[in-house]
C-alpha cells in the first residue's frame, strides 16, 4: 500500500478500537471524495462508490480486512476518447502486520537481504502504521486495480480508428530535373 499524504477517501480505523469479534464498516463516498478519486485515477466521472468491510484480528498482532464494493465509473475510450460507463463489483482481502514485524522479517531497515516472491501465494501483508489502518485508502487502491486499463467504447477497435480526411501527398520535384534540362540544351 502506498501511503497517500492526504488520501482522497479516508476511513481510519484505530486498532485500539477494534473489538475481539471484529468490526464492520459501511462506506459510501461523498461527492467531493468521488470527484477527488476521479481526478486521481483519471476518470471522467465516479458516480458512486459504496460497500462494506470487516476488520478482524489476525495472527495475534495483525488485522485481516475483507471487503466488497460497488462503483459506477465513466472512463475515456482509449481509441475515441468517448465516455465508457462501467459498473464494478469487487471483493478483496488484505492482511496487515505491524511495520516493525515486516521490517524484521525483511532483515531490518536498509537490509540487502534477498526477497523471494511466490507468485502463487497471497499478497504480502501491508504495514500497520502508528496503530491505524486506512480502510478508505485500501478501497481506493482496490478500485484502481479493478478499473479497465484500456476501456473501449462498444464496437470500436484499434483497426477501425476514426479515419481522418485523406491527405494529398505533396509531389516533390525531382532533383535531377534541372540536370535533365541542361543536358537537352547541349
Amino acid at each position: 500500500m502506498t501511503t497517500q499524504p492526504n488520501p482522497e477517501f479516508s476511513i481510519v480505523l484505530s486498532l485500539d478500537d477494534l473489538p475481539p469479534q471484529g468490526r464492520e464498516i459501511a462506506f459510501d463516498a461523498t461527492p467531493a471524495e468521488r470527484e477527488a478519486l476521479a481526478r486521481r485515477f483519471d476518470l471522467i466521472e465516479l458516480k458512486s462508490l459504496k460497500g462494506t468491510a470487516t476488520a478482524k484480528h489476525w495472527r495475534r498482532l495483525g488485522v485481516a480486512l475483507e471487503g466488497r464494493f460497488e462503483a459506477d465509473v465513466v472512463q475515456a475510450c482509449v481509441v475515441t476518447l468517448d465516455p465508457v460507463p462501467a459498473k464494478l463489483s469487487e471483493s478483496f482481502r488484505v492482511h496487515y502486520l505491524p511495520a516493525e514485524m515486516l521490517e524484521e522479517a525483511a532483515g531490518g531497515p536498509g537490509s540487502e537481504r534477498e526477497i523471494v516472491i511466490d507468485t502463487d501465494s497471497e499478497e504480502p501483508p501491508e504495514p500497520i502504521e502508528a496503530g491505524h489502518i486506512d480502510v478508505g485508502e485500501m478501497v481506493a487502491e482496490q478500485l484502481a486495480l479493478a478499473l479497465d486499463p484500456y476501456p473501449r467504447k462498444p464496437g470500436v477497435s484499434l483497426d477501425a480508428a476514426p479515419a481522418s480526411e485523406p491527405v494529398e501527398e505533396e509531389k516533390k520535384p525531382n532533383p535531377f530535373a534541372v540536370l535533365e534540362k541542361l543536358k537537352k540544351k547541349d
